[in-house]
């Protein structure tokens, strides 16, 4: 039981045993102060045991009747040993009766009686309060998280707000710098930036694609490699036609050149060779190594 949850019930006890007396407050005169005092503290104590035995009660979700009966029982035994034990351990200790002079004219089995239905009525007090604070914290709480859902709810509609956007916007914008370039090259150079790009956004939903998507995306992808190596790069493409309708993990053919080109140093002098083929079922990319002194972090 944490303390936070304790200092609740303290303070859920406190104000029942003050209401409990407040009617004793009303006509008070000196001689009553001492028994009032104790009196409060009696119900107090009792108030905050019923607090205690509520919490292994009232948060139960199935058979809520039979727990609460459970409870309710349970809190008049205690009300019973309670007032045993204050008189067994500190003489003729019976507060209650005082405030309820006829309790005081029933035979002993009566009086046990009534202490019975004085823990029911008190017990029943403390668990509406503690089961009403609880059904307000759960709805706080449910309302907490519509809250959070309706956020990420939002953020994941201006996400695919933007995914919509930005393939649009940067279609359009290739396409027009691609009408504004005069040199060959560089529409060549545009037009397959365009495929690589239309190809990557191809995949958001894709764990598979075929060898031949994955080599026409490859020969798009070289393309714009060769135009910073130039002939530092050789790439040789051998596949069989019936392996081009195999599936493979999308842009596997990709990272592995890019860490190639991560790992080796390229230059003419030395330029850095790679074959892509297939042997047996299998596919396998291949290249010389000349590594680099130092590498940056690969993919």
């Amino acid at each position: 039981m944490k303390w936070s949850g304790f200092k609740k019930g303290i303070l859920i006890s406190f104000v029942v045993s003050a209401l409990a007396i407040a009617p004793r407050i009303i006509r008070l005169n000196k001689d009553d102060l001492h028994y009032l005092l104790n009196h409060f503290l009696y119900l107090f104590v009792l108030t905050l045991l019923y607090w205690v035995l509520s919490q292994f009660f009232v948060y139960k979700k199935q058979k809520i009747v039979l727990y609460t009966a459970a409870f309710l029982f349970l809190s008049g035994l205690l009300s019973i040993f309670y007032q045993l034990f204050l008189e067994v351990f500190f003489g003729d200790f019976k507060i209650l009766y005082s405030d309820f002079p006829l309790i005081r004219d029933l035979n002993e089995k009566r009086q046990i009686l009534m202490l019975f239905f004085r823990g029911i009525l008190f017990s029943a007090i403390i668990y509406f309060i503690v089961f009403y604070l609880n059904l307000l914290y759960e709805k706080q709480h449910v309302l907490t998280e519509i809250e959070q859902l309706k956020k990420e709810k939002l953020e994941a509609q201006l996400d695919s707000l933007k995914q919509q956007i930005s393939p649009h916007f940067l279609f359009n914008s290739l396409s027009t710098l691609r009408t504004m370039v005069t040199d060959e090259s560089s529409k060549v150079y545009i037009n397959k930036l365009s495929n690589v790009y239309r190809y990557l956004l191809s995949l958001s939903d894709s764990n598979l694609t075929s060898l031949q998507a994955e080599l026409d995306f490859i020969e798009s992808y070289l393309h714009i490699v060769k135009e910073r190596f130039e002939e530092a790069i050789q790439v040789s493409i051998h596949v069989s036609p019936e392996a081009l309708s195999k599936q493979v993990p999308p842009l596997v053919l990709q990272l592995l050149i890019e860490n190639a080109i991560k790992h080796n140093v390229i230059s003419f002098e030395d330029p850095l060779y790679i074959e892509i083929f297939d042997k047996d079922r299998f596919l396998f990319v291949r290249n010389n190594y000349h590594p680099k002194s130092s590498v940056e972090k690969s993919t």
